[in-house]
């Protein structure tokens, strides 16, 4: 189906005139196609994320229609735009040729691809971009992956690998966590070029004429509270023991509630959280099993040490980063953002939505919330992970 057709046609929003055109609508398929048409510059390549509301394969030939053919993109549970956080609607932006050379690929059931297969295909990604970029010096590349696939810890891991340096930033796409009944059975994730898709990957690799600079950030803080998780199956990113006990009643009692939720989002404010070269990385719980059995948005394995994260200052912590961000490189023309679904939900539930999309709009972030982020090598979770695009000089 075309994707709230009941909605009120509303005007679309697009981001002040700036070198990198973004769009933001909250209407019906075909409004919000218009939308990601306006503004686009023969040869760009662009990216959207679109709420579930919306048929990727109906989007993607509305697309077509209004000449949008190269074109990645993801569905999700909020879209990230101009108009702030979005339950229903569609946002992203244009990569305009004479900033941008960009070269993509779908990997298709990346799950099941041999590793051999998948460094052979970034290497000769890359070669592709080099023999083209031309003086275009500065380099990124955006992942967007099933989440589904739930092999994002080895993607992550070989794409940071063979990209060398290249910083890398993604998303695992899907509405799991603000709909926990999951996706329609036969609906999709990805969207390639008009092709709606699920199971996959599609990796782009860009060269841009101005400097960038990725984060992964995140507002929480390890405690002394630390665990061992005693009995887990990686794979299917399933915790069942911690400290040798169920892992449900140890992970709420040191959270300190008096009675044990049934529902994972009541677990947002205090992800756990592991050490990954010096750095920590959150790993929230996204399911609660009728057994008590967990399921986490990350792996973890028998053995691993984890500490229970406490929450800071939100909005303290993303005005620093975005500070950082205009010391780097200036007043971005734009931050890509992939915001986990889980930070979304604890925002909503604080009160602060108002707040950080005022935060977003003015450090002109164009996103979406994830189920996953990837973060050159890593596959992180509970995390703000972007990247800012510096503005001609």
């Amino acid at each position: 189906m075309g994707g709230a057709e009941h909605a009120p046609r509303l005007r679309p929003v697009v981001n002040r005139p700036r070198a990198i055109p973004a769009f933001q609508s909250p209407g019906d398929t075909r409004s919000a196609a218009e939308a990601a048409a306006s503004g686009r510059e023969a040869g760009a390549m662009t990216v959207l994320f679109a709420s579930t509301s919306h048929d990727l394969a109906v989007l993607g030939g509305e697309l077509e229609r209004r000449g949008v053919e190269r074109v990645i993109g993801a569905a999700t549970g909020r879209v990230i735009g101009a108009r702030g956080f979005e339950a229903h609607g569609l946002a992203g932006f244009h990569l305009p040729a004479r900033r941008f050379v960009a070269v993509d690929m779908l990997l298709e059931e990346v799950g099941a691809m041999a590793l051999p297969e998948l460094r052979s295909r970034v290497q000769e990604l890359r070669r592709r971009l080099e023999g083209i970029a031309g003086s275009h010096a500065h380099r990124f590349a955006i992942l967007l992956v099933d989440a589904e696939s739930r092999c994002e810890e080895r993607l992550a891991g070989v794409l940071g690998m063979e990209l060398n340096g290249m910083p890398l930033i993604g998303g695992s796409a899907g509405d799991l966590y603000f709909n926990p009944l999951g996706h329609p059975p036969g609906s999709t994730r990805l969207l390639y070029h008009g092709r709606a898709l699920r199971g996959g990957a599609v990796l782009c690799l860009v060269a841009s004429a101005t400097r960038v600079a990725a984060y992964c950030h995140n507002h929480y803080v390890p405690s002394d509270k630390k665990m061992v998780i005693t009995d887990a199956d990686p794979a299917r990113r399933l915790v069942r023991e911690i400290d040798g006990r169920p892992a449900l009643a140890v992970y709420a009692a040191a959270c300190g509630f008096r009675r044990v939720p049934r529902q994972g989002d009541e677990f947002a404010p205090f992800p756990l959280m592991i050490r990954i070269g010096g750095h920590y990385y959150a790993r929230g719980m996204q399911r609660i099993y009728p057994d008590g059995t967990l399921e986490f948005a990350c792996a973890l394995e028998p053995g691993l040490v984890v500490a229970l994260a406490k929450p800071g200052d939100m909005i303290a912590s993303l005005e620093s980063l975005f500070s950082d961000m205009r010391r780097r490189i200036g007043v971005p023309d734009l931050v890509i953002g992939v915001d986990c679904a889980a930070r979304t939900a604890y925002m909503e539930r604080e009160g602060l939505t108002e707040r950080i999309e005022a935060l977003m709009r003015r450090n002109s972030v164009t996103g979406f919330s994830s189920l996953g982020e990837q973060f050159n090598t890593v596959h992180a979770n509970n995390s703000f992970t972007c990247l800012g695009v510096a503005p001609v000089e």
